[in-house]
């Protein structure tokens, strides 16, 4: 699977830590790439890259009532968050050097997808579709990114759900300050905080040249 490394910042500069981060709807970003990949400057007049993403609220344990990576027992207790390394599986992790996330050779980093994961919340009970925004050094390749940085933008409710579930994420959501829409709509919704990727760059009819790859994002983010 092709991989490429880019780079996201707001127009105004590099993100401040997350403890701070309030990336307001609708900020202009500026979307650079990693130097040692190719040599070309971008604008900083694109819109918001976003992507789509899934969460657990889980019922017991210390995060009860709390939006969680439904893989790692990390929290969003705030909107945004900087991304970690929490790679730690074998005897031969611990002899890996720290690193910043994502890293192209680890699977770290704030995972999204391309296209609405809706269909993780019908199958999961505790599971949470949504859709996010993303920027700093960003690991792509044709299903998904993970990022340095991801701001909730939206959680999605199926009407499907218990009473609890439903009451669940909208109280995540009203302490997050995030919007709410329905699981089916998370596509449509998605336009009001930004726009995906390019096909050109992720799908799998895309040039080959890494070159002639960047340089269709810009002409489709420019242009689109």
């Amino acid at each position: 699977m092709s991989q490429l490394s880019i780079k996201i910042e707001p127009a105004a500069g590099p993100p401040p830590v997350p403890t701070s981060v309030r990336s307001e709807r609708g900020q202009r970003v500026g979307l650079v790439v990693e130097s040692d990949l190719v040599e070309v400057e971008a604008p900083d007049l694109i819109e918001p890259i976003v992507g789509f993403r899934n969460w657990r609220i889980f019922r017991s344990g210390h995060l009860r009532g709390r939006l969680s990576s439904p893989y790692f027992p990390v929290a969003w207790s705030e909107p945004t968050l900087r991304a970690k390394c929490h790679r730690l599986r074998s005897a031969e992790d611990l002899l890996r050097e720290s690193h910043a996330a994502p890293e192209p050779d680890c699977g770290c980093g704030i995972c999204a997808y391309h296209e609405p994961t809706g269909a993780f919340s019908e199958v999961d009970f505790r599971g949470v579709s949504g859709i996010v925004s993303v920027w700093g050094r960003i690991e792509l390749d044709s299903e998904g990114m993970r990022a340095e940085y991801a701001r909730v933008e939206a959680l999605a409710i199926y009407s499907r759900w218990s009473r609890a579930q439903r009451e669940a994420v909208a109280g995540v959501a009203d302490e997050l300050g995030v919007d709410v829409v329905d699981v089916h709509d998370l596509g449509a919704a998605a336009g009001d905080y930004g726009q995906p990727l390019s096909a050109a760059l992720v799908g799998d009819e895309r040039p080959s040249g890494m070159r002639e790859r960047f340089a269709a994002l810009l002409q489709s983010r420019v242009d689109g």
